[in-house]
């Protein structure tokens, strides 16, 4: 295992890295090859062909106010953040729930004839995690676990000027901790890395300046490679450095942490 600046470099997922992880003992967990790189390779062939790519955007605080802003990464698949704020009978949120079924066979029909990467590390959760881990239903209703990401290099700037974090509002469940699981696909010639602070996670209803990147110390990039798992809590500032070259694909789930309970999976 290598460890250096609380990054930790790993073979295999178990219970004594996803511990490390849950206690901020390590910032970033990389699992190595997780995914091969030959069933990376057709999958993200799928993912660029594909006739339902949409943008993605994030949720931000504002004035006290939530607001969705796009940071030029599109997606596959409806993300659960698109329905916050709104009712339950909500048609947006009727879409989101509607889809998850054709939304996950989709994802599999793509990586066929391979298990998803997102398959394989709910099933890789639930074995390792002492308490399991399972796909959430916050509203009484089971979730989509794992989008597609999609990133260009004309559009990449967008996601490097501005940190952000992610955090499931608490009126859906009160969580102790929320990390992102990304697993790369593809990945451009130079750029791209991911950057995170290592700082305090932030509240679900934290605001966040205009200019947050010069209030937070300095960054640590890091550079996947085409089949590395990297896990990290999602409520840190994180961001998406620009890139140039080809684009950057990956496949992202949230993992939700309560204390005694099972690992929660959704997007």
């Amino acid at each position: 295992m290598f460890s250096s600046q609380r990054i930790q470099k790993v073979k295999k997922l178990n219970s004594q890295n996803l511990e490390s992880l849950i206690t901020d003992n390590c910032l970033v967990l990389i699992i190595e090859d997780f995914y091969s790189k030959e069933s990376s390779k057709i999958l993200a062939e799928q993912i660029l062909k594909s006739i339902h790519i949409e943008k993605y955007t994030h949720e931000l605080i504002e004035e006290t106010k939530l607001v969705q802003k796009y940071y030029g990464v599109d997606r596959i698949g409806n993300p659960f953040n698109s329905t916050y704020g709104l009712s339950p009978e909500n048609e947006t949120v009727n879409k989101y729930y509607e889809e998850i079924n054709t939304s996950r066979e989709r994802l599999r029909n793509y990586s066929y004839p391979a298990i998803t990467p997102i398959d394989k590390l709910r099933l890789e959760l639930d074995e390792q995690f002492i308490h399991g881990a399972n796909v959430a239903n916050f509203q009484g209703k089971k979730m989509l676990a794992g989008i597609a990401r999609i990133a260009k290099e004309n559009l990449s700037y967008l996601s490097a000027e501005q940190p952000h974090f992610d955090a499931l509002p608490e009126k859906y469940c009160k969580l102790d901790e929320q990390f992102a699981a990304n697993i790369y696909l593809k990945i451009p010639d130079s750029g791209g890395e991911l950057e995170i602070w290592d700082v305090p996670a932030c509240n679900p209803l934290a605001a966040i300046p205009d200019d947050w990147r010069a209030h937070l110390p300095n960054s640590i990039k890091i550079s996947p490679t085409i089949g590395d798992l990297i896990i990290f809590n999602s409520r840190k500032p994180h961001a998406i450095s620009s890139f140039r070259g080809e684009a950057r694909i990956s496949l992202q789930t949230f993992i939700g942490y309560k204390k005694n309970h099972a690992l929660q999976i959704w997007n």
